[in-house]
């Protein structure tokens, strides 16, 4: 990455956002939220590139840095990583990055330029890292949790896939136009893509501004993973089912449902993560809005059993760290336990709701079996109405996946998307 006339002021900035960070705010979030319009691309790819290679960055910190790198204030350890990062990831001149991140430290009122000088100054660009934490940029209990699971090779794999930056899918909204009639007007403007779910999905070769694609405003195409489609695809919602979108924010999954379904009630329990919906909602020309509700009771019900359910459960995100870089430092193995009960809880609860013969497909965006085949497994070995059926409908060429006892695991790909786990259930006649 490029860059020149470095500047301490944007160092400032970006240390700042990435303080909030390091305290276990959501990196995008924040960004939106507390950088706004100053949070330019080069601020973005600052904070992108620093979480990415938190790991290896920390490690050769700690070697460096005489005070304990967890008792460093948060806005000093921010400056240490955005030089770091800069030092061994761009091509901006060495002197500059220390004597601006040096200046940055005075912007930050902290009594810090001696240390900073003196870290940055040692960096060393060509430093390889000596754990494999700091190798595979991912925590030690991740690591022995997936080596266990599912072997050496595909730990590394899934290492270098998490390191590369997520690809920019397309979904066509085929109640606006149909695909074949987008994929011409993305040639007529010279925009490179690659099927994927054929001939709905694509791939855009090239990302780009997504208010520069053809039907944008028109609301042609919704963003959207090409991984995170197969739940839906899973489901096979036919005209006129009753369908549930049981943890619906912010509505990918929910707005491809609807261009499926006209009778969709849509649920989560967090009132703040359905406002994007409203928006692109709209813009999809599509009526929906999400209830907020707590789908773990059924206050909410009037009674009536649905024919799909959809519970896309609130999970780790393990599986989306090539998106999301900062989930893998904000991730404990101590959270597995009360993410897979709550989980359990949905499962257990929203399983009356089905009628019988009916689909509930259960899917997280995780990649740790407790989250996905253990919980499933709980829930078989307390009903005896379930059926797990095998997914068919899944795009052909991902070459990341593997078939489970239960479902189907999706993992990390440049080409395809982030990693999600799918189990598809039908509810037998009691």
């Amino acid at each position: 990455m490029a860059q020149r006339h470095v500047r301490s002021d944007e160092i400032a900035l970006a240390a700042r956002l990435l303080t909030r960070v390091l305290r276990g705010d959501n990196l995008e979030v924040v960004i939106h939220r507390h950088g706004g319009q100053a949070a330019t691309p080069r601020i973005t790819a600052w904070l992108y590139g620093s979480c990415r290679h938190f790991f290896s960055l920390s490690e050769q910190l700690t070697r460096l840095c005489h005070i304990p790198l967890a008792k460093l204030d948060y806005d000093v350890l921010a400056v240490l990583l955005l030089g770091a990062y800069q030092l061994i990831h761009s091509d901006a001149k060495r002197h500059a990055i220390v004597s601006e991140s040096v200046a940055a430290t005075t912007i930050l009122r902290k009594s810090a330029a001696g240390l900073v000088n003196a870290v940055l100054r040692k960096i060393d660009t060509a430093y390889e890292p000596e754990t494999t934490v700091g190798q595979l940029e991912l925590p030690d209990w991740f690591i022995a949790e997936f080596r266990a699971t599912y072997g050496e090779s595909l730990l590394q794999q899934l290492a270098a896939s998490m390191m590369t930056r997520a690809p920019l899918s397309l979904r066509v909204n085929q109640t606006k136009i149909d695909p074949m009639s987008f994929q011409g007007a993305l040639w007529e403007q010279g925009i490179a893509f690659v099927e994927l779910y054929r001939p709905s999905t694509i791939r855009l070769c090239k990302p780009r501004p997504i208010a520069s694609i053809p039907g944008y405003a028109e609301g042609w195409f919704a963003v959207q993973d090409a991984n995170a489609q197969l739940a839906v695809h899973a489901l096979q919602v036919e005209p006129g089912m009753h369908v549930l979108d049981a943890c619906a924010a912010p509505g990918n999954k929910t707005l491809q449902l609807l261009e499926r379904a006209a009778n969709l009630t849509a649920l989560d329990a967090d009132a703040s993560r359905g406002a994007w919906l409203k928006t692109e909602s709209q813009r999809l020309g599509m009526q929906i809005s999400i209830e907020t509700a707590d789908a773990t009771t059924r206050s909410w019900w009037d009674g009536e059993p649905f024919d799909r359910i959809l519970i896309d459960a609130p999970c780790s995100a393990t599986g989306t760290i090539a998106r999301h870089p900062d989930v893998k430092m904000h991730r404990a193995q101590d959270q597995l336990p009360l993410l897979a009960n709550l989980q359990e809880r949905l499962l257990n609860n929203l399983w009356e709701l089905l009628s019988e013969n009916g689909l509930l497909v259960y899917c997280t965006c995780s990649l740790l079996r407790q989250e996905n085949e253990y919980v499933i497994s709980e829930f078989i070995a307390q009903h005896r109405d379930v059926q797990v059926e095998a997914i068919s409908e899944g795009a052909p060429g991902n070459p990341l996946s593997q078939k489970m006892a239960h479902g189907v695991q999706l993992f990390p790909d440049p080409n395809w998307g982030d990693g999600f786990y799918v189990s598809k259930l039908r509810k037998l006649a009691a």
